[in-house]
């Protein structure tokens, strides 16, 4: 599957179709560990490189074209320099889609990664000659000391219910519901710890019992060492934690 690349400028809130129609004008970019797959669910495959909260330096170097070959997405779960989001759409030549972390800057500020595509509160339709896969995202983690992009369990109850809206509005006209669910904190009790910092919204358990993604993709709890725990299963939905990166298979 080949995917189209995005605007970067800042798109109204809602749906989103990719398309070759809109490939962006890439400016210059500036000067571990190998993923896994898992296992698709019966539709076209796609090579996505998945990335979150820590620069790797296979990844933000000359080796990132072949280290990353075959990739035809990468999708940011948050907390990662813009700089680097954008030498990797610029070097690697794919569609980069992003979430913010609790570290980004607000998304109203002026700062954004250029030539990449905000998920937060949208749905994202990312065409390809063979299709596509339809992606979905929420900004963000628990309110934690008043920073951007930080969130009350009420705050991000009321995003997933707007998010919930435009998914069940495509749906009463023909259109598919995101396969791909990309947050920056992980849903409550599937990968998050117990302190107030990365503790995970339950509002993002009612999401994956509404919609049942195919793949939940998060970042925001750090892994150190081999036996950490980075996937986790509820119902039909896998949920990856990517922190550092992963390339999937899906």
């Amino acid at each position: 599957m080949l995917f189209r690349a995005a605007r970067g400028n800042r798109p109204e809130c809602g749906t989103a179709t990719v398309t070759a129609r809109n490939r962006p004008r890439l400016r210059p970019g500036i000067s571990c560990q190998r993923g896994y797959a898992l296992q698709g669910d019966g539709y076209a495959r796609v090579k996505i490189l998945c990335i979150s909260d820590r620069v790797e330096p296979m990844l933000h170097g000359p080796n990132l074209t072949s280290y990353a070959g075959g990739v035809e997405a990468v999708i940011s779960c948050g907390d990662l320099p813009f700089e680097y989001l954008e030498y990797i759409v610029t070097f690697l030549g794919v569609p980069v889609y992003y979430v913010l972390g609790n570290h980004d800057p607000g998304p109203e500020g002026p700062e954004y990664p250029g030539g990449c595509t905000p998920l937060d509160g949208r749905v994202v339709e990312a065409e390809g000659e063979d299709g596509g896969v339809v992606l979905a995202g929420l900004s963000g983690s628990a309110l934690y000391s008043g920073g951007p992009n930080q969130f009350t369990e009420r705050e991000m109850r009321r995003r997933a219910r707007a998010l919930s809206v435009r998914i069940r509005c495509r749906d009463l006209i023909g259109r598919p519901k995101p396969r791909i669910f990309a947050t920056h904190s992980p849903p409550f009790g599937l990968g998050d710890k117990e302190d107030v910092a990365h503790v995970g919204f339950e509002s993002f358990v009612d999401l994956i019992d509404r919609h049942e993604p195919s793949l939940w993709l998060h970042g925001h709890v750090h892994l150190y060492g081999p036996d950490q725990e980075r996937v986790r299963q509820k119902g039909e939905t896998k949920i990856v934690n990517v922190y550092g990166h992963r390339i999937l298979d899906v």
